[in-house]
């Protein structure tokens, strides 16, 4: 759901209680007629344990949930354990590679776009315009994405980033208060936002992280990329 810093409204947490009780009220209905699709817990506007999806494919979930004071909406975005180490390990790579840049190199590699356009309806619009991806001798004669999946490779088999479970709540948020989670999962599935729900609310629906890292060798030894091409999946 929509943050403050993007769009222009008045963040959930910032209403007055009454029109946060009046919301609340409603989601819990919400919940309670889709009861027999998610359980009586929460809602979401995703498919969710969608047959003969790969887990891979189930890495991160989106749901809405009642806090416990009768008043707050959690809006949670769930992701694994996994999830979050390829995006720390795409991140870490990214970095150091555009540390290698110049000022003109970095904005040669920003996306350059093309128009604008206009639609049937005379609305605008622009396109990302192609162009070939240029080789740096920093990079030892390869592009930036080359650079870039090279270093996390690296990071994963050499450095990789620890990775906690942890709830982590944002007040900027539309619709409801804002809750990143991380969660040590094969997958996202409805028994595992049932226990995220079930431990947020024994924490006291606060920021939390665990005192343990999650163990190394759950998480992944090859890259997001690599991963996702040995998946057969047509959805």
């Amino acid at each position: 759901m929509r943050k403050r810093e993007y769009f222009n409204f008045i963040p959930f947490a910032e209403l007055p209680r009454r029109r946060r009780r009046d919301l609340y009220v409603s989601l819990r209905w919400r919940i309670t007629q889709e009861g027999s699709k998610y359980g009586g817990k929460f809602t979401t506007h995703l498919m969710l344990d969608e047959p003969g999806r790969p887990k891979l494919y189930n890495q991160s979930f989106q749901v809405y949930f009642p806090g416990t004071d009768g008043v707050t909406i959690w809006n949670a975005t769930i992701f694994t354990a996994t999830d979050e180490f390829w995006s720390k390990t795409w991140s870490m790579a990214s970095e150091r590679a555009f540390s290698l840049l110049s000022e003109e190199q970095i904005k040669q590699e920003r996306m350059e776009l093309e128009g604008p356009f206009r639609r049937a309806n005379g609305e605008k619009y622009y396109m990302i315009a192609e162009r070939p991806e240029p080789a740096y001798d920093c990079f030892g004669g390869l592009t930036l994405r080359e650079y870039k999946e090279k270093t996390e490779l690296e990071i994963i088999e050499n450095e990789p980033p620890a990775i906690y479970e942890s709830f982590e709540r944002d007040l900027g948020y539309e619709y409801g208060i804002g809750l990143r989670t991380i969660v040590q999962a094969e997958e996202i599935n409805r028994e595992v936002i049932y226990s995220i729900i079930d431990r947020f609310r024994q924490v006291g629906e606060t920021d939390w992280q665990s005192e343990q890292p999650v163990p190394r060798e759950v998480l992944p030894f090859e890259t997001q990329e690599t991963a996702l091409s040995k998946v057969r999946y047509s959805p």
